[in-house]
């Protein structure tokens, strides 16, 4: 008799478990559960919807024909309520219940919403799923709206801000710190990236705490954003870029072991012997968590194979940070020193006028490479001889 192997979540962690699940065992009874209306997407590209509603057609990873082909079955629009482990079963909240003999939960995250005075204003978003995309993109259109403030300057905030401009809204992005990418970039290179994004058109604040966003009365549109240091941005809609949060609730409540999120070990098998787990929703073994697309594919390829009967294990690697956006790419990887510590050198290297936005940075410990920063022209040109370099002298 096929074991029945049921995944929950439908983004590339799922849908790696489910191919890589079905490829170990085809004779599987494998169902893909997501809580979204679509099949799976390429979520690092969702905000390209925001310029541009046709661009969504693009981003599917494969069409509805090759889960038939694959043997997987996908159940759309379904979100985790309970999970039984005792019985072997998990409860939607639509009321649906599956029986499993193994699960792998794939759950993801969620845009991490806080309750700034003005936040239920009609003109305030967040943007996380292809249908966040669209209903801000269809509001855009429908209400004529013409200036946005992004409150959360990372990665996803500035990409906003980039498809946004493009689609010929005001932008001002707002960063709560003090520079931008304060985890992965130096001061100097922050500011080089901060530089670049005005030169697009994109008015840059730092030291950005939204206090509330305004409006002429209560549940009325957007006005602007007024700062707790008494700065106002004017603007008539507002996205919520500030970070997400682990989906472990069910989790939690079933009684699977948590740190931050559902611990597993190298395997992907959580506390429960027939539960795995993988992607954003997992810390492996004492806290590795990467919030990286690679990163999710190689767990949910281990949680499925191993769900499936193998014995595949996952490589606890540092990735490199590596962004393309805003036209540009940056990336940084390995230490970085202060440089008044014993043995340190950090050598920097502008672009000069001829190519402003262009910055190397590298860190070196006793005449050995430790660390890079790369943007622009560098970032394309030096990346693999500095990787391989800071692989040699590691």
């Amino acid at each position: 008799m096929s074991q029945r192997i049921i995944v929950v979540g439908g983004g590339i962690a799922g849908l790696a478990a489910a191919e890589a699940a079905k490829k170990q065992d085809p004779n599987s009874n494998l169902t893909l559960f997501s809580a979204e209306k679509d099949l799976p997407y390429y979520r690092l590209r969702v905000a390209e919807v925001l310029r541009d509603q046709e661009q969504e057609d693009k981003l599917f990873l494969h069409p509805a024909s090759w889960y038939e082909e694959k043997g997987i079955k996908t159940v759309l629009g379904e979100t985790l309520k309970e999970i039984k482990p005792e019985s072997k079963e998990v409860v939607f909240t639509s009321g649906r219940t599956e029986s499993y003999d193994k699960l792998i939960l794939t759950t993801g995250s969620r845009s991490r919403y806080i309750d700034f005075v003005g936040a239920n204003r009609p003109q305030v978003f967040t943007l996380w799923t292809l249908e966040d995309a669209r209903e801000f993109s269809e509001a855009i259109a429908q209400q004529g709206l013409k200036s946005c403030a992004i409150v959360g300057g990372g990665v996803l905030g500035m990409e906003a801000a980039w498809q946004l401009k493009q689609r010929g809204l005001k932008i001002s992005l707002l960063e709560r710190g003090e520079k931008l990418m304060s985890r992965q970039l130096s001061d100097a290179s922050a500011e080089v990236i901060s530089n670049y994004i005005s030169s697009l058109g994109i008015d840059v604040y730092t030291d950005a705490d939204t206090a509330e966003i305004l409006g002429e009365r209560e549940n009325s549109a957007v006005t602007g954003i007024l700062l707790k240091d008494g700065r106002k941005i004017d603007c008539d809609a507002v996205l919520l870029s500030i970070g997400v949060l682990a989906n472990i609730q069910a989790a939690e409540d079933a009684g699977l072991k948590l740190g931050h999120r559902i611990k597993v070990d190298t395997h992907m098998q959580s506390s429960q012997p027939d539960i795995f787990a993988a992607g954003d929703v997992v810390e492996v073994d004492d806290g590795y968590w990467f919030g990286l697309w690679s990163i999710s594919m190689a767990e949910g390829k281990v949680a499925g194979n191993n769900a499936a009967g193998g014995q595949n294990e996952f490589e606890m690697v540092v990735p490199p940070y590596m962004v393309n956006t805003l036209g540009t790419r940056i990336v940084s990887q390995g230490h970085f020193p202060p440089e008044d510590e014993e043995g340190v050198r950090i050598e920097k290297i502008s672009g000069g006028q001829d190519d402003p936005y262009s910055y190397k940075e590298c860190y070196y410990k006793n005449d050995h490479l430790v660390g890079f920063q790369l943007i622009g022209t560098p970032a394309k040109k030096e990346m693999v001889k500095l990787q391989e370099q800071l692989k040699a002298e590691a």
